[in-house]
């Protein structure tokens, strides 16, 4: 009996098998197969093993190695389907006017300040320079008087330097009364219904240039992060996430959320929505069914079979 169930099998009898067990699952709902605190406890346990493991760090350190031996080519549209960039432009682009209390707070940070402060400082100084009349004791006036040469220039000079002093002290001191209210007024035309295009069109401009810049470039800048640092740091992230009281809870409510938004589906309707359930099923039959025969050789299953059937 052992010996013709083993036969049957090898002649057909597991690849309808395989295809009845793909049948089955894919026709159950997704949200029967998972148990959300089940799947959490051991998503929580396996991230806690990792986060303490150097092993797993010395892993990373090895990929993020591997990855930047890596020379990328084109830039990141060569490999984004174009589908996928139109309605992404569609969405950026869109006119949308920001919270100005979130915008204000953001904006009202040191790094910001002194940017502001130096454009307007030199804008005003550059300016001042401009407007500056010409003096008594050019080269042409003081050629005039050239055994005073010498000492017009050096006494003009100082007077020069000193007026030029006193021009960027005031600019500096007038800059620093006027720059909380240009850092509203740019809060404020940042969230200015009117300005909604602009800023749409700015957006867009945004992602051209993410798009567009070379692979190479933004290789070049993420190797100024040293690997070892970068670790350390999403390592020490990842510790103080993985041991939080709260954190089993709040990975429960992630699935729950996602299992709330499939419903009643089951993986061969998603499968099937997302056109893809053909082309998927040939290959995950042909995977099953390879590694169900290297199984059902082994000797384990066979005196598994042999006490099935004994009776």
């Amino acid at each position: 009996m052992t010996e013709n169930v083993l036969k049957r099998l090898e002649s057909g009898g597991l690849e309808t098998l395989t295809s009845i067990a793909i049948d089955h699952l894919l026709s159950v709902p997704i949200a029967s197969l998972v148990n959300a605190k089940t799947l959490a406890s051991q998503v929580v346990i396996h991230w806690r093993h990792l986060a303490a493991s150097e092993q797993a760090q010395e892993r990373l350190v090895e990929h993020i190695d591997r990855l930047r031996a890596h020379q990328p080519e084109g830039s990141l549209r060569d490999r984004i389907p174009a589908n996928v960039v139109t309605p992404l432009r569609e969405a950026v682009v869109r006119p949308m006017v920001p919270n100005r209390a979130i915008v204000g707070r953001l904006l009202e940070h040191g790094a910001v300040e002194e940017l502001l402060r130096e454009l307007l400082v030199g804008a005003l100084h550059d300016f001042a320079k401009r407007l500056r009349p010409s003096m008594p004791g050019t080269d042409r006036a003081v050629g005039k008087l050239r055994g005073l040469k010498r000492v017009s220039e050096g006494m003009l000079g100082g007077l020069g330097a000193e007026l030029e002093r006193q021009a960027e002290q005031k600019a500096k001191d007038f800059v620093d009364t006027i720059l909380s209210s240009v850092v509203a007024q740019a809060a404020d035309e940042i969230c200015n219904p009117a300005k909604a295009e602009d800023f749409g069109r700015f957006r867009s401009h945004l992602l051209d240039q993410i798009l567009d810049t070379p692979l190479s470039e933004v290789k070049g800048e993420l190797d100024r992060i040293d690997t070892q640092d970068l670790v350390e740091t999403a390592s020490q992230i990842s510790a103080a996430l993985a041991m939080s009281d709260s954190i089993e809870d709040q990975v429960v409510d992630i699935i729950e959320l996602a299992l709330e938004s499939i419903g009643d589906l089951s993986a061969g309707q998603l499968l099937a929505d997302a056109g893809l359930s053909d082309s998927w099923r040939a290959e995950a039959e042909r995977q099953v069914t390879s590694i169900s025969r290297a199984f059902i050789e082994t000797e384990p299953f066979k005196v598994w079979l042999r006490d099935i059937l004994a009776d």
